[in-house]
């Protein structure tokens, strides 16, 4: 797990650094932003945004295509992100915790006088870390039961800018692709050999754009 975050930091300094690159050339802007999410896993048996998590990390985006005046652009980002559920049956209650790395690559339209920006993507992640406690005691064959890859989560992102730098984050997100291995206690999505769980996550944030 140390290694893993050592990695995560090292690959954001260098994402940053080319967003702060980027963001000198006209064609470019870049941001860093921070927030919650509210998530809940499909197929744990609960329904709620019960699991409240940390998102945080930077993101550039630049022109879709030579015109500059097109509203369209293409926003690629870096991120760390805390996604997971809370289930309490009877007395009985399982903590489930994912810690993701995840890139986003959106198309997004601008409106408002460039004050907002409406996106649709998928945002594939990696799994860095994955805790499960029953009842307060850890369950590591659940742990081990959740994939290293989210390939295809779906993302609709919505920022409005409410000064010329600053920004609020609103993002709904939800996985395509079982983020488990098969099993009979699950659901599907899409097709119903896609068995198993699915991550489900709103996140609510800040951005500071430059």
């Amino acid at each position: 797990m140390k290694k893993q975050t050592k990695y995560f930091l090292v690959a954001l300094l260098i994402a940053s650094a080319a967003c702060t690159t980027a963001s000198a050339q006209q064609r470019f802007d870049a941001s860093v932003f921070a927030g919650l999410n509210f998530s809940q896993i499909d197929g744990d048996g609960d329904g709620s945004y019960n699991r409240m998590g940390l998102r945080g990390g930077v993101g550039t985006s630049f022109f879709f295509g030579w015109d500059e005046r097109t509203p369209w652009r293409m926003v690629v980002e870096l991120a760390f992100t805390q996604k997971g559920s809370t289930v309490d049956v009877n007395g009985w209650e399982r903590r489930i915790g994912l810690n993701y790395v995840e890139m986003p690559v959106m198309m997004s339209y601008t409106l408002l006088n460039k004050r907002l920006r409406l996106g649709v993507g998928v945002a594939p992640a990696v799994l860095v870390g994955a805790s499960v406690l029953d009842n307060g005691v850890d369950n590591p064959t659940q742990e081990a039961n959740y994939k290293r890859f989210d390939w295809l989560p779906v993302l609709f992102s919505a920022r409005y800018l409410f000064t010329d730098n600053l920004a609020i984050d609103v993002r709904f997100s939800t996985s395509m692709l079982s983020i488990t291995e098969q099993n009979a206690t699950g659901t599907y999505r899409i097709f119903q050999d896609n068995i198993g769980a699915f991550n489900r996550n709103i996140s609510l944030g800040l951005a500071y754009c430059f």
